[in-house]
């Protein structure tokens, strides 16, 4: 028993002493913020795997952790104790990707007021992609978000004290107000710019506060997209996503299975480079960018490091 009041007396004193802000709070204190993501381990592995990275994270001053469920939701639970954790144990501000395809707008309410337990701050509402092997269906939009600015706009609504009726058909009820900073996910690279100006737009009418990209390589990309969202009223923040390479492998992966467009440039030093001298290009760059980043009126960086803390020590290091 005593025990147990031990580590409630702990968790409550550093609940005091480390008071977690929203994304938009974070951006518009710092000129330029640095932060990762992280994804549970596979079901059925331990959970001290995540919990070490976590704690070597802690000690980098990196500004927010996100916390997905893993390339396209594959088996790995956990996302919500974590994103928990992060700020109770762990002292960092987190953000809690949410991904809502899977679920009706009751269960999402019921996951988002779980969120509100925990008092997690910041939400990354996504769709989510069709499981490994899922067929994709048409979802009712009479029970489901079909897009993610549906789910934006049920976390909006919860935000403002509205919530869905007790039972199907019923009125709508209010309640007490949630106080989700609510993210998106943005595409510079997407083959339809148009439908991605409108689909963001719609994101940004529904309540999302901020943005983090797809993978992106190139800082002219980037500022190119930012400024064409700006040119139609979408003037959130938008945080580049980056994912730090170390080898030929990784350029390639990051290319096949996420799509995204690799200079020319990187790839053929590379090739010159060989095996032995590939980190070292590889970090060359990724400072590059990220000075480049910088240097366009980025607010900040989101690395995509496949849980390599070692990896996000190197750049914290550098920057």
């Amino acid at each position: 028993m005593n025990h147990g009041n031990t580590i409630l007396c702990d968790s409550a004193i550093l609940g005091l002493m480390f008071q977690q802000k929203s994304i938009t709070e974070i951006l518009g204190s710092r000129k330029f913020t640095v932060s990762a993501e992280i994804f549970p381990p596979r079901n059925g592995r331990p959970p001290a795997i995540i919990m070490e990275k976590l704690d070597a994270l802690s000690k980098l001053g990196i500004d927010f952790i996100s916390v997905t469920k893993g390339a396209m939701g594959s088996m790995r639970g956990g996302t919500v104790p974590i994103g928990y954790m992060i700020p109770d144990r762990f002292g960092m501000n987190a953000l809690v990707h949410f991904r809502c395809r899977d679920m009706n707008r009751r269960e999402v309410e019921n996951l988002l007021v779980d969120h509100m337990y925990f008092g997690t701050r910041n939400i990354l509402a996504v769709l989510g992609d069709p499981l490994p092997g899922e067929p994709s269906i048409e979802m009712d939009e009479a029970t489901h978000n079909r897009y993610a600015s549906d789910l934006v706009a049920q976390i909006s609504n919860m935000n403002k004290g509205n919530y869905l009726p007790v039972e199907t058909g019923g009125e709508p009820r209010t309640g007490m107000k949630t106080d989700f900073c609510i993210g998106v996910a943005c595409y510079p690279e997407a083959e339809d710019m148009e439908k991605e100006t409108f689909v963001m737009g719609e994101k940004v009418k529904a309540g999302a506060n901020f943005a983090i990209t797809q993978m992106i390589f190139d800082a002219d990309d980037y500022a190119e997209y930012r400024d064409l969202l700006k040119s139609a009223g979408i003037c959130i923040p938008i945080i580049p996503g980056v994912r730090p390479v170390a080898c030929m492998e990784h350029v390639l992966a990051a290319e096949d299975k996420f799509g995204a467009s690799i200079p020319a440039s990187l790839k053929n030093s590379l090739e010159c480079a060989g095996a032995e001298k590939a980190d070292e290009v590889c970090q060359d760059f990724t400072m590059s960018l990220i000075h480049e980043l910088r240097k366009v009126g980025a607010p900040g960086i989101h690395m995509f490091t496949l849980n390599d803390v070692g990896m996000i020590k190197t750049i914290m290091d550098s920057i």
